[in-house]
């Protein structure tokens, strides 16, 4: 298998990640599992590509079948290999943040922004804005709840606290690879000095922070970091802004404390369990497979292997979210990178 070193190297943005699966339909590989190379954990999933840019995920790896897996893997390997296989919550929660799967209670969140969202400013109300808690972060959130500020939003922007950033850390780094090339094969040498599989779920929330804030509707909260701190600064942006806050978190205590405060809160569920199968656009595929490489750091698909990190990658390939596509056929090489001029040349017009 051939290395993130060798000529057939490519980088690519997220929002231009169908170019593989246009390449690999193109090829024949309409079909496409996508598998961690070690053995005990296997396939993850199947996306079987249609046309009109619609394709049907196959959820093969059920979660109770995932959670065995990862049992296995830290029964047979232990340290520091089971700290590179995301937790179960994380596996089931890639597929909310790529839009695959929905919240769990979807109705609950829809009434609390029918309650208290879409102010009509005309009439002198105060304007809405959401805010976050850190265990919603990495799996882009506001995407995944629909609150998106705008005319008809039901929200008018965001309001971010700086504590919540400071709680996304990342900043731990794999210094010795060895025993995770013992796990899983050759790839995962390119983990070396890059985030440890934890750390990657808090550079995701951090980029998505940060994706956020740089929205004209975004504006930033000072606070420090703990919950009570978090709180306390959004009750008094609230009172020195006249804006009010929907506060959404995963966190039971954290609701019930925002709304001691008098600040607006609602829980955020995630499912526990994947269906059968799932028919989504190709972008939503897209955004998943993005989001599951950069949690389990290399996957595979047909003729090809996808690094979500890789020696030497920096903060500019992280903020343009670009994986590493290594082609293990030299036919898909050439397909791809006419496919991202193409796009380019699109872009540019």
């Amino acid at each position: 298998m051939s290395g993130p070193e060798s000529d057939d190297r490519i980088d690519v943005g997220r929002e231009r990640l169908t170019v593989l699966f246009n390449a690999l339909y193109d090829a024949g590989e309409a079909t496409i599992p996508v598998e961690h190379p070690g053995e005990d954990l296997g396939e993850l999933c199947r996306v079987q590509l249609e046309d009109a840019g619609r394709c049907t995920i196959e959820f093969t790896c059920p979660a109770d079948d995932y959670a065995d897996r990862r049992s296995t893997v830290a029964s047979t390997y232990g340290e520091p290999a089971i700290t590179e296989v995301p937790s179960g919550r994380s596996f089931v929660n890639a597929f909310v943040a790529g839009g695959v799967l929905d919240v769990a209670n979807r109705e609950e969140v829809d009434s609390f922004l029918d309650r208290y969202g879409s102010p009509d400013l005309t009439a002198g109300h105060r304007p809405v804005v959401a805010g976050f808690d850190t265990n919603l972060l990495p799996w882009r959130i506001a995407d995944a709840l629909e609150v998106t500020p705008g005319q008809d939003g039901a929200i008018n922007g965001y309001a971010l606290a700086t504590g919540v950033r400071d709680e996304l850390v990342w900043g731990q780094k794999r210094k010795d690879t060895r025993s995770l090339v013992e796990a899983f094969g050759d790839p995962f040498a390119e983990l070396w000095n890059q985030p440890r599989g934890p750390s990657r779920e808090g550079r995701l929330g951090e980029d998505y922070y940060r994706w956020l804030r740089d929205l004209r509707f975004a504006e930033e909260v000072p606070t420090e970091t703990g919950d009570d701190e978090i709180v306390d600064g959004y009750d008094a942006f609230q009172g020195e802004s006249r804006k009010d806050v929907l506060l959404f978190s995963n966190d039971r205590d954290f609701v019930e404390r925002a709304r001691s405060h008098r600040v607006l809160a609602q829980r955020v569920s995630f499912p526990d369990e994947l269906p059968a199968t799932v028919t989504v656009p190709w972008t939503t595929a897209r955004d998943t497979l993005y989001v599951l490489t950069v949690l389990f750091g290399v996957l595979e698909v047909p003729k090809t292997t996808l690094y979500g990190v890789w020696r030497g990658k920096g903060g500019t390939a992280w903020h343009e979210e670009r994986l590493r596509l290594d082609c293990r056929s030299p036919k898909l090489t050439p397909a791809i990178e006419r496919d991202l001029r193409i796009v380019e040349a699109y872009e540019g017009l």
